[in-house]
């Protein structure tokens, strides 16, 4: 049995589901190979924590993420390219209260950055960091904070930060 809290927290998301539980046995096995891998693939990447550790702890020479999902796609690609640090900023700077909220995600035609401050603004505020269409918001959320109980601005931002630097 994994303590999931053990695990280093690095990805800007949360995931219901998601694979945190597997880091220790995928470090394992990484770990155990005579020669350090020269390329780690993370398929359905999501919250990339399997890549991140690789990466982090120099368990492979490159890893590569693969995510299906087009927005979650477009949040790795803004942290890992020029865009990283605008959005970690952004999301320091941003006021989660509904109507910022609701002015951010009625973008009409936003651009690749927005969508990625988009998407990270859904995922903490959605029930279970669902990202789906029409997935409900948080009501009273931890300790009746609501909406602010799953935002922590500066914490997400160093991850980016850290991701970003890789």
């Amino acid at each position: 049995m994994v303590n999931v809290a053990s695990v280093p927290q690095r990805s800007p998301f949360r995931y219901p589901g998601g694979k945190t539980w597997f880091v220790p046995y995928a470090r394992q096995w990484l770990k155990s190979q005579s020669d350090r891998p020269r390329e780690l693939v993370e398929p359905f990447a999501g919250g990339a924590i399997i890549g991140l550790t690789a990466a982090f702890e120099y368990l492979a020479d490159h890893v590569m993420l693969v995510e299906l999902d087009e927005d979650v796609a477009t949040v790795w690609e803004t942290i890992l390219g020029d865009e990283g640090l605008w959005l970690a900023q952004a999301i320091a700077d941003f006021n989660l209260i509904e109507p910022a909220i609701d002015t951010l995600l009625s973008i009409p035609s936003p651009s690749k950055r927005e969508i990625a401050l988009q998407t990270i603004v859904r995922n903490r505020i959605n029930r279970g960091g669902i990202l789906a269409h029409g997935a409900g918001r948080l009501k009273a959320g931890e300790n009746g904070k609501g909406l602010q109980s799953r935002w922590y601005p500066e914490t997400l931002k160093r991850r980016i930060v850290h991701i970003h630097a890789i």
